[in-house]
């Protein structure tokens, strides 16, 4: 992290004579001031060293949702994201309670609310952003979604993080939307704002925004989205439950990114859009060599079948949808 420059030393002028003066004590005032200074001086070192560690365990914790849904990784990320809200609040877990309240945020809380709304340096700014997402103060949505709408793709990312571990239901999707569509953002932070809005998705009572980006991204916007927003999107398709959606996703399942067709398969079971079932064991055929495809497919299909588990055998699994389970 960079600090910023120190302050500038405290200057004493001494009056010229003609012989040397006795030693004095400073004056009572200059005593309090060069005291308030070294004080200021050391919380903002104090500050500068939470920084630093909130921005290490940040990108610990973003490492560690690449392997989510592994039980190692998910431990690891319930202990950062524990971490860090202790040290976003400033305060130890032994006063967050049982109930997740803020009782008495302490003073790096507030330091870190003024850096997010502080343009003047990217790193702190970016590093608050995302930091204040850990809080579960739902307040900060709207501070962190000003982080999002900036010019600056590096600290909107870092924003975008902070919405999305915020989850606030209140938050806008259209703005992330927006960021996963822009062509001139970087891949990584488009994929991102994909994977933000299915987060908020899932708290969301009102579906009907979110398929409505999800349709967008893969009708209109097919063919310029990166492919891990795409499979962001089919998987918030599927989170709709709605089989009318189906059509939408069954092309996927023939598409050449194994991620895409393994989304579309969970996707279509969670529809329970037993009309494309077919389509699905068409994964457990020869033609299919990904074994994790054919896992996801073979998942579907008991699904989609009410629970029978047929294996890989494509012919038990054919008989038992064709005579409708």
């Amino acid at each position: 992290m960079k600090f910023l420059a120190p302050l500038l030393p405290f200057l004493l002028v001494a009056c010229a004579a003609t012989s040397d003066p006795p030693a004095t004590e400073p004056a009572p005032e200059e005593a309090v001031r060069e005291a308030s200074l070294r004080a200021a001086e050391q919380k903002r070192r104090d500050f500068q060293t939470v920084l630093l560690r909130l921005d290490q365990s940040i990108d610990s914790y973003v490492q560690a949702l690449s392997n989510q849904g592994e039980p190692r990784a998910d431990k690891q990320i319930e202990r950062l994201e524990r971490t860090i809200r202790e040290m976003v609040l400033d305060q130890g877990t032994t006063r967050i309670g049982r109930e997740n309240r803020i009782p008495d945020p302490g003073a790096n809380y507030r330091r870190l609310q003024a850096a997010a709304g502080d343009s003047s340096d990217r790193n702190e700014q970016a590093i608050a952003l995302a930091a204040l997402g850990f809080s579960g103060d739902m307040q900060m949505m709207p501070l962190i979604l000003q982080g999002a709408q900036l010019d600056d793709p590096f600290r909107v990312d870092r924003a975008v993080l902070g919405l999305a571990v915020l989850r606030s239901p209140a938050t806008p999707p259209g703005v992330l939307a927006a960021i996963a569509e822009r062509q001139n953002h970087p891949v990584d932070g488009r994929v991102q704002a994909a994977w933000a809005l299915y987060r908020l998705q899932t708290v969301a009572e009102d579906q009907a925004p979110f398929v409505g980006i999800w349709r967008r991204f893969v009708t209109d916007h097919k063919d310029e989205m990166p492919i891990g927003a795409l499979v962001t999107a089919v998987r918030g398709l599927g989170y709709a439950r709605n089989a009318e959606l189906a059509p939408l996703v069954a092309p996927f399942l023939r598409h050449p990114t194994p991620f895409l067709r393994m989304a579309a398969a969970v996707a279509i079971a969670r529809m329970n859009a037993q009309q494309f079932a077919p389509d699905v064991l068409q994964l457990l055929g020869p033609q299919e060599t990904v074994q994790n495809v054919r896992l996801h497919a073979r998942k579907a299909l008991s699904d989609l079948a009410g629970g029978a588990d047929y294996g890989y055998d494509v012919s038990a699994w054919r008989k038992a949808f064709d005579r409708g389970q």
